[in-house]
C-alpha cells in the first residue's frame, strides 16, 4: 500500500514537470510576437473574453474627475494648472461613436458624425476637427475596447518584456494600435488584468509628449472585470485623475441627451470635418485686422514687415492665418509675432511664424517655456518649423518695449495679473486699439457681462495708470468690445457688491 501511493506521487510529480518542461518548450517555440499575443488574450480573459468585450456598445461612468491642464499654470515655471474635484458623469456609445460628459457647470457632446460642442455657464465652443480626433483615438484607447483593437487585423503586436508596476511583476507587451501609435502594455502576472499604457503622441505645442495611463481597483460589471480608478500622466505629470462609483455597460441610452441644439446645429455640423480652421478677417482700421476663429489674433501691417499679436491653437489655425494675412496686407515678411502669454492654447501655433521667419516677442519670464515650444522634437507629425531651417528667434520685453517704423507704431507692457504673470498687453495708440486675451472678453451672444475678476480690475488699472487712450479691446476669445463696455461691466459688479 505504501508504495503503491509512493509510485503515485511521484507519477503526479513526473507529470508537473513534464507539463513544465512542455509549457517552457511552448514558449520556446512562440516568436516574441506570438508570446505578446497570448498575454494580451489571456488579460481579455480576466476582463471577461474577447467576446463579450466586442459586444459593449455603451457604457455610463460616474463619479468625479480632477483635471490639471498642461502648459495653462499661472507661473511659467509651472507646468499645471490644478483644477479642483468635480463630480463626473461620462456615457460612450461605441457604435458612432460618440459621448456626452458632464462635470460641473459644463457640458461636452463630441458626436464623431455630426460634430460636438462643450456648453459652459456663459457660452458654447464648436469643436474643431483636431479636438473631435482626439476624442475618436480616446474610445478607442478607453479600457474596454482596448483590448479588441489591440487583437484585431488593424493592430500589429511587436513583441514582449518584463517589467514592474508598484513593485509587482509584469509582462509588458508592445503592440502598435489602430492610431498608429506604440503602446506599451503592462500586464499583471497574477491577475492578468492591464494595470498601465505607456505610449508616446503628438500633443500640440509639446511635439512628442511621453503619456502613461494607470488602471486601477478593478470590479465586476455584469459579466465584464473593469477599473474604477484611472489615472493619466503627461510628461511625468498626473493630468487628469478619474474615479468611479458607479458604472453600467449596455444599458439603455436617453437619446436627447445626444442632441444637438437647434440654434447650432448647422454651426456644428460645418466645422465637424473641415480640414482646416476658418480665420475670418475683419478690418479694424488700415492694415489691422481682427483674425476671428474660436480663438483670435490680430495682425498689423507695417512699411516693410508685418507684426502678428498671438498665434493660437496650432499649425491648421495658423496657416489659414498665414493665408489670410497674404490676402489682406500682401507678401511682406511677418517679422514678429507677439505673444500675450505663455498658455497653450494662445502659444500653440507659433511654430508656424517662426517657420516663415518671425521672431517671437515674449516677456522675459516666458522665454523659458516659449523656447521648449519651439525646440522640442516633433518626430511624430512633423510640422513647417521641424521641416525648415528657420532657427528659432526669441526677444524679451521686461517692462515695456515700442516697435515702430515712423510711420505705425505698437506699444507692448508688461502687465502682471492673476492670470498670467509674464503678460503683454499690446497697444496701438494711434488707432486707439488694446489686444489682450483672457483678461476681459465678452462673446457674440452676450450683451452684459458678467462679473467682472480680479483679473479684468488689474488690467483695467494698469492700462489707465499707462496712460492708454483706448476706444476697443480686440480680444483672444470673444467679440470685439468697446473700452465703456468694460467701465460699465467694472461699474455694475461694484454696484453688485
Amino acid at each position: 500500500m505504501k508504495h503503491s501511493k509512493l509510485k503515485s506521487q511521484e507519477s503526479v510529480f513526473v507529470s508537473f514537470i513534464l507539463l513544465l518542461v512542455l509549457f517552457q518548450w511552448s514558449c520556446a517555440e512562440q516568436t516574441p510576437m506570438e508570446q505578446g499575443r497570448q498575454v494580451l488574450q489571456q488579460a481579455a480573459e480576466a476582463m471577461g473574453g474577447l467576446e463579450a468585450l466586442s459586444a459593449v456598445e455603451t457604457i455610463t461612468r460616474e463619479g468625479t474627475k480632477q483635471r490639471s491642464s498642461l502648459g495653462q499654470a499661472r507661473v511659467a515655471s509651472e507646468r499645471l494648472y490644478v483644477q479642483p474635484t468635480r463630480p463626473y458623469k461620462q456615457i460612450i456609445d461605441f457604435t458612432v461613436p460618440r459621448e456626452v460628459e458632464f462635470s460641473g457647470s459644463n457640458t461636452r457632446l463630441t458626436d464623431w458624425v455630426k460634430g460636438g460642442y462643450n456648453r459652459d455657464s456663459r457660452h458654447v465652443r464648436i469643436a474643431q476637427i483636431r479636438q473631435l480626433g482626439a476624442y475618436k483615438k480616446e474610445w478607442d484607447r478607453d479600457i474596454v475596447t482596448f483590448l479588441v483593437g489591440a487583437l484585431g487585423e488593424e493592430s500589429t503586436v511587436e513583441g514582449i518584456s518584463e517589467g514592474r508596476v508598484e513593485g509587482r511583476p509584469h509582462q509588458v507587451v508592445s503592440v502598435r494600435y489602430i492610431d498608429d501609435v506604440l503602446y506599451q502594455v503592462y500586464v499583471d502576472d497574477f491577475t492578468h488584468l492591464i494595470s498601465k499604457l505607456e505610449y508616446t503622441e503628438d500633443r500640440n505645442p509639446y511635439g512628442d509628449l511621453a503619456k502613461e495611463r494607470t488602471f486601477a481597483d478593478y470590479r465586476e460589471v455584469g459579466d465584464l472585470t473593469l477599473p474604477f480608478s484611472q489615472i493619466t500622466k503627461e510628461m511625468g505629470l498626473v493630468t487628469e485623475v478619474r474615479e468611479f462609483s458607479e458604472m453600467s455597460v449596455n444599458g439603455e441610452i436617453q437619446e436627447d441627451l445626444f442632441e444637438i441644439p437647434e440654434e447650432i446645429r448647422e454651426k456644428v455640423a460645418s466645422m465637424a470635418h473641415l480640414d482646416t480652421i476658418p480665420v475670418t478677417p475683419i478690418e479694424l482700421d488700415k492694415g489691422v485686422f481682427f483674425g476671428k476663429a474660436g480663438q483670435h489674433n490680430m495682425w498689423v501691417e507695417f512699411e516693410d514687415f508685418i507684426l502678428v499679436a498671438e498665434g493660437p491653437t496650432n499649425e491648421m489655425q495658423s496657416l489659414e492665418a498665414i493665408r489670410q494675412i497674404r490676402k489682406t496686407v500682401g507678401d511682406k515678411p511677418i517679422r514678429y509675432v507677439v505673444t500675450t502669454h505663455h498658455h497653450a492654447d494662445h502659444a500653440g501655433g507659433i511654430r508656424t511664424y517662426v517657420a516663415e521667419g518671425a521672431a517671437v516677442v515674449t516677456h522675459a519670464l516666458n522665454e523659458e517655456v516659449i523656447r521648449e515650444f519651439l525646440t522640442r522634437p516633433h518626430t511624430l507629425k512633423p510640422d513647417r518649423l521641424s521641416q525648415s531651417e528657420h532657427e528659432p528667434q526669441i526677444e524679451t520685453v521686461e517692462d515695456r518695449r515700442t516697435i515702430t517704423d515712423g510711420t505705425r507704431t505698437v506699444e507692448l507692457m508688461h502687465l502682471p495679473n492673476p492670470h498670467s504673470d509674464g503678460y503683454l498687453v499690446i497697444y496701438l495708440p494711434r488707432e486707439r486699439l488694446l489686444f489682450e486675451s483672457d483678461l476681459f472678453s465678452l462673446h457674440e451672444d452676450e450683451s452684459w457681462p458678467p462679473p467682472v475678476s480680479p483679473a479684468t480690475r488689474v488690467f483695467y488699472e494698469a492700462v489707465t495708470k499707462a496712460g492708454w487712450r483706448v476706444d476697443r479691446i480686440v480680444p483672444g476669445h470673444g467679440r470685439v468690445v468697446e473700452w465703456q463696455e468694460l467701465i460699465d461691466a467694472l461699474r455694475a459688479t461694484d454696484s453688485s457688491r
